[in-house]
C-alpha cells in the first residue's frame, strides 16, 4: 500500500516531530489546529493545514476533513486521540490507514485495570491492584490510586495514611473524567524506592515482534517524566535480558503491530520488576531510542501501516552510546511545579553537536492554560552516560528563553546532582536531593549579572533617546548625577548607582554584605547582547528585556530581574492577608466558607488548570474574612481569591 498524505492528529512539537520523516518520505504533511495553534510552528510546515472549531478531540470533524482532502492514513502522536480505540475504527471504516497499533489492542491495553487482568493470565509479573477502596488495607500503605483510563501522571495520587484515601479517590475521578471522560480508578502497592523501566516495542503485520532497548523513566514530578535516558545505569544484561524478553511475551501475545511501549515498575531493593501499563503509540521520550539504536521509531510505524514487513531482525539491532532527554516546561519548580502561562519573549539555543531539540515553539509565541505547558524536548547523545549529561547540562544553560517561567534551571541542576551522575535515579529522587536541587545562585554571579543588566538598560535608554542618540557613549557636558535603578530578584530588593565620570563609569550597588563599587567597561552592546568587563573580568551575556522585566544569561543559566519603578501604583498593592491564585484556571471547589475557621496546610479550594487539579491550602491559621469567588469562576493568576486573617 502506497501513502501519498498523512493527516497527523496532533499538535506541537510532536506534530513538527512527525511532519519530519514524512517528509524525508517524501510524503505530504496535513495539519489540523484550534483556533489557538492558528499561527503555531507545525501548522506552518504542513503541506495543508484545517481549522478544528471544537478543539482536537472532535472526531467527527478529523474524520470528514480528513476525506474532503483525500488523506491515506492518519497518524495521532501521543495523547489527545492516540489511544482512543473508538477513534481508530472509526479511521478504518472510512478506509483510511491508521498509523497505530489495532482498535482491540487499544482498547485492551488502554483500560489499566484491564490490561493488568489479562497479564496475569499471561503469567506477567503484576503489581497486586483493587477497584474497591474497601480493600485498601489489604494491599498496604502507601498506596497508589490510578485513573484505568489515565496517563501522563493524569488521575494519581499516593495515599500514605487511611485517612487521606478518600479524598485522593474523589480528587483522581475528577481529574480522570475531565482528562479521559472515565472517571473509573484503582488501587496498587506504592514502591517507594523504585524505577520506571520502558521497553520500546516494534511488531509487524506478520508476526514479528523486536524490541528496541529499554529507557529509564524514574526522574518525575507530579508523577510525570522530566528527564529519561536509555540505557538505564541500573539494570544489570541479567535483568535487562529478563525485562526485554517480558515486553516481548507480551506483545506477542497481543499480536501487537507498529510501535509501542512496555511500561514495568522495578524495585531497587529486590531486584523485581512488575508490569504497569502499555502505551500503544510513540512515547514522548521516544527520541532517547532512536538516537542510541539510530532507528527511525515515526518511519517504522509508517512502513507497518503501508502493510510492509520489519526489514531487520533483533539481532540486527545496534546500541551506541548513551542518551539523555529532559522536558522543558512552563512551571515553577520553587512553586510546586505549578504550570505557568504566558509569551515566549525570546527563544535562543546553542544546538550544539551531540544535541537534538524536538520544539514547537518559538519567539513570539504565547503558552495558554489550553494544552499541556510541555514547550521542548532536548536530548544529548554521548559516548558514556556522564558525557552525555554534561552535554545536556551545558545547552540547557546557555539556552536564553525569556518572558515565562521554565524548569529549564532546575534540570540543569538534576542532571549536575552528584546522585544522578552516580545513577541514583530512583522515583524518590527529586525530594531525597530536595534541598541540594534548590539551590542559591551565587552571589557574585547575581552581582555581575545586575552590573552587566544595569550597563545594557543605560545603552538601551540610550538608544531610545531621539534627541541624543548620536553623541559618544560617554560624552557628557559636566558631571551627571548619579542613576538610580532598583532591581526586584527573589522578593528583594537591589539598589544600583551608575555613574559617568570623566569617561570612567563605575556601579555602585547596595544589598549584599556590604557596599560595592565596580570599574566597568562596555566592549560591545546591541539589542540582543552585551559584552563588558567588570573588575577586569570579561562577561559575555544574552539579555530581553520586556516591560518591566529583564532576563540575562551569561552561560549559567537565566536570570530575571524586575525593574522596579521610582512610585509605587497603588493599584498594584496586594490586600494584606490576601490569598491569590498562584495560575490562570477553573475554580472546582471551595471548602471555606466566609467566617470559617482553618488551621495551616487545610484545603482552601481546588483549582483547575491544563486538565490537572491544583489543591491550595492555607500557610497559616487564621479566619476567612472575605471570599472573592466562587464555584465555576475562570481566574487569573495573582487573582485574589479570599482574605485570611
Amino acid at each position: 500500500m502506497k501513502l501519498k498524505k498523512i493527516l497527523v492528529a496532533n499538535r506541537g512539537e510532536i506534530a513538527r516531530r512527525i511532519f519530519r520523516t514524512i517528509k524525508e518520505l517524501g510524503m505530504d504533511a496535513i495539519a489540523m489546529h484550534s483556533e489557538a495553534d492558528r499561527n503555531s510552528l507545525f501548522v506552518k510546515e504542513a503541506d495543508e493545514s484545517f481549522l478544528l472549531p471544537n478543539g482536537y478531540l472532535d472526531q467527527e470533524t478529523i474524520i470528514n476533513k480528513a476525506k474532503e482532502l483525500k488523506v491515506d492514513a492518519i497518524h495521532p502522536g501521543y495523547g489527545f486521540l492516540s489511544e482512543n480505540a473508538d477513534f481508530c475504527k472509526k479511521v478504518k471504516d472510512q478506509k483510511i490507514v491508521w498509523i497505530g497499533p489495532d482498535a482491540e489492542t487499544i482498547g485492551l491495553m488502554g483500560d489499566k485495570i484491564n490490561s493488568k487482568d489479562f497479564c496475569i493470565k499471561q503469567n506477567i509479573p503484576t503489581l497486586q491492584k483493587t477497584s474497591k477502596v474497601s480493600d485498601a488495607k489489604k494491599i498496604g500503605f502507601p498506596i497508589l490510586v490510578k485513573a484505568s483510563a489515565g496517563g501522563g501522571g493524569k488521575g494519581m495520587r499516593v495515599v500514605k495514611t487511611e485517612k487521606e484515601l478518600n479524598d485522593a479517590v474523589l480528587a483522581a475521578k475528577r481529574e480522570a473524567k475531565s482528562s479521559f471522560g472515565d472517571d473509573r480508578v484503582f488501587l496498587e502497592k506504592y514502591i517507594q524506592h523504585s524505577r520506571h523501566i520502558e521497553v520500546q516495542i516494534l511488531g509487524d503485520n506478520f508476526g514479528n515482534v523486536i524490541h528496541l532497548g529499554e529507557r529509564e523513566c524514574s526522574i518525575q514530578r507530579r508523577h510525570q517524566k522530566i528527564i529519561e535516558e536509555s540505557p538505564s545505569s541500573r539494570l544489570t544484561n541479567k535483568i535487562r535480558q529478563d525485562i526485554t524478553s517480558t515486553a516481548v511475551k507480551l506483545a506477542k501475545k497481543l499480536d501487537y503491530k507498529s510501535a509501542g511501549t512496555v511500561e514495568f515498575l522495578f524495585d531497587e531493593d529486590t531486584n523485581e520488576f512488575w508490569f504497569l501499563e502499555v502505551n500503544t503509540r510513540l512515547q514522548v521520550e521516544h527520541p532517547v531510542t532512536e538516537e542510541v539504536t539510530g532507528v527511525d521509531l515515526v518511519k517504522e510505524q509508517i512502513k507497518i501501516a503501508s502493510g510492509k514487513k520489519l526489514d531487520f531482525l533483533q539481532e540486527d539491532v545496534e546500541f551506541n552510546g548513551h542518551a539523555i532527554e529532559a522536558r522543558l516546561y512552563a512551571e515553577n519548580p520553587e512553586n510546586d511545579f505549578l504550570p505557568e502561562i504566558g509569551s515566549i519573549n525570546k527563544l535562543s539555543c546553542s544546538n550544539n553537536k551531540g544535541i537534538r531539540w524536538d520544539t514547537g515553539i518559538a519567539t513570539g509565541d504565547k503558552v495558554t492554560p489550553d494544552y499541556d505547558p510541555m514547550l521542548a524536548k532536548v536530548i544529548a547523545i554521548g559516548e558514556t552516560r556522564e558525557q552525555s549529561a554534561r552535554l545536556l547540562a551545558k545547552e540547557l544553560r546557555s539556552t536564553h528563553l525569556a518572558g515565562i517561567k521554565t524548569n529549564k534551571d532546575f534540570l540543569v541542576q538534576c542532571l549536575e546532582n552528584n546522585s544522578f551522575l552516580k545513577g541514583k535515579t530512583t522515583s524518590d529522587f527529586i525530594p531525597r536531593e530536595h534541598k541540594k536541587l534548590f539551590k542559591a545562585v551565587d552571589k557574585k554571579l547575581l552581582d555581575n549579572a545586575m552590573k552587566a543588566s544595569v550597563l545594557w538598560l543605560q545603552e538601551h535608554n540610550k538608544r531610545d533617546n531621539k534627541k541624543l542618540y548620536f553623541l559618544p557613549r560617554n560624552w557628557t557636558n559636566g558631571i551627571l548625577p548619579k542613576q538610580d535603578i532598583t532591581f526586584e530578584f527573589n522578593d528583594e530588593e537591589y539598589k544600583f548607582q551608575y555613574e559617568n565620570n570623566n569617561n570612567h563609569i563605575q556601579i555602585h550597588r547596595e544589598h549584599f554584605e556590604r557596599l560595592s563599587t565596580s570599574s566597568v567597561l562596555i566592549i560591545s552592546v546591541n539589542e540582543e547582547h552585551i559584552h563588558c568587563e567588570i573588575d577586569g573580568i570579561s562577561i559575555k551575556a544574552f539579555i530581553s528585556c520586556f516591560h518591566d522585566e529583564i532576563t540575562i544569561n551569561s552561560g549559567s543559566g537565566d536570570l530575571v530581574f524586575k525593574v522596579l519603578p521610582k512610585f509605587i501604583d497603588p493599584n498594584e498593592i496586594i490586600i494584606e492577608g490576601s490569598l491569590t491564585a498562584p495560575m490562570p484556571g477553573k475554580i472546582l471547589n471551595i471548602n471555606v466558607k466566609k467566617g470559617s475557621s482553618v488551621k495551616t496546610g487545610e484545603t482552601l479550594l481546588i483549582l483547575e488548570a491544563m486538565k490537572m487539579e491544583h489543591t491550595i491550602k492555607a500557610n497559616s491559621d487564621g479566619q476567612v474574612i472575605e471570599l472573592y469567588v466562587k464555584t465555576g469562576d475562570q481566574v487569573e493568576s495573582g487573582s485574589d481569591l479570599m482574605k485570611i486573617e
